[in-house]
């Protein structure tokens, strides 16, 4: 532990303690993780822009959280004909920093440190990539689960770790999580999450831009409506000539299930068969357009193709 790290004031401390109490149903449900630790970065140019991506940490999940309608044989014959052992749900957190021009926008800001132990890693990634917290100008959340949003609140202060930049959410998004009903409609295992989220949305309500799908917030960036995971879900399409790269969030979370059968219903979706409808429509659109794709959960550092197989889809790294 750092000597910064050990000056917690007594906000941030019950803070954190709160954030405990939220995620209480959690830890039963979401072992401890397989950790990949990524360090450093991944940079590459797409067209005009220059794009990095920095990891907050990975985590596994259950496959019967994931999956909670597909019957266990299904599941396990499916990984098994992609070469793999169902033996738990893993996920990196790739978060994409996009610099154009005098702007730097970041994508999703990770888990922080009171969500889970194996993520919290994006403040040192962003270091080891040169990236500090004044130049970042703007962040866009695709959606506000836990691991894309409780890592904007600097644990020290409560505020921002970005304390200069705009922060951008979806109006439906927003309100979602804010409305007072919507930690009784969730399933139990995620009612921490609805009340952390809520409360740091909260205590941030005065830096957020409500924006709608569409909208483009700079000059070849524009928010694109991914909605079914929550309702205010959206993904970032990167456009520069012809270059086009979607940062998907997580409307494609997983390198198996969510190309080869996109319509399993994915047990983190708010809405089930919305997010199904959407993982096959942004699948067919990433195919026949020759999108690449960026997504947050997805093998580092989250670059793909897809292309169409079998009736599906396949995912193709890179």
């Amino acid at each position: 532990m750092t000597l910064t790290n050990a000056r917690l004031s007594r906000r941030s401390a019950l803070s954190l303690l709160g954030s405990a109490a939220a995620l209480a149903p959690l830890p039963a449900l979401w072992p401890a993780a397989r950790a990949r630790d990524v360090k450093g970065s991944h940079t590459f140019k797409h067209g005009a822009f220059e794009i990095t991506v920095v990891s907050d940490g990975s985590f596994t999940l259950p496959m019967s959280f994931v999956l909670p309608t597909t019957p266990k044989d299904e599941a396990e014959a499916l990984y098994k004909s992609h070469g793999s052992e169902p033996v738990g749900m893993a996920g990196q957190m790739n978060v994409t920093v996009i610099k154009t021009g005098a702007a730097t926008v970041v994508i999703d800001s990770g888990g922080g440190t009171d969500f889970m132990p194996t993520v919290g890693k994006l403040p040192e990634n962003l270091e080891l990539a040169g990236i500090t917290p004044d130049s970042v100008t703007h962040v866009i959340f695709t959606h506000a689960h836990a691991d894309h949003l409780w890592g904007v609140v600097d644990p020290f202060d409560g505020g921002s770790r970005f304390p200069k930049a705009k922060h951008i959410i979806t109006a439906t998004e927003f309100d979602y999580w804010m409305n007072p009903d919507t930690p009784t409609k969730v399933p139990e295992a995620m009612k921490g999450v609805a009340l952390g989220s809520a409360r740091r949305l909260k205590d941030l309500a005065e830096r957020f831009d409500m924006q709608k799908s569409g909208a483009e917030i700079l000059p070849g960036i524009s928010l694109v409506d991914t909605a079914g995971h929550t309702p205010g879900h959206v993904s970032v399409l990167v456009k520069s000539g012809t270059n086009q790269l979607l940062v998907g969030g997580d409307v494609l979370g997983n390198p198996v299930v969510s190309f080869a059968r996109p319509d399993w219903l994915w047990g983190p979706d708010e809405n089930r068969e919305q997010g199904a409808a959407t993982r096959k429509r942004v699948l067919d659109m990433l195919a026949t357009d020759k999108i690449g794709l960026l997504g947050y959960h997805l093998p580092w550092p989250g670059l793909a193709r897809v292309e169409r197989k079998d009736g599906a889809y396949r995912y193709v790294a890179g």
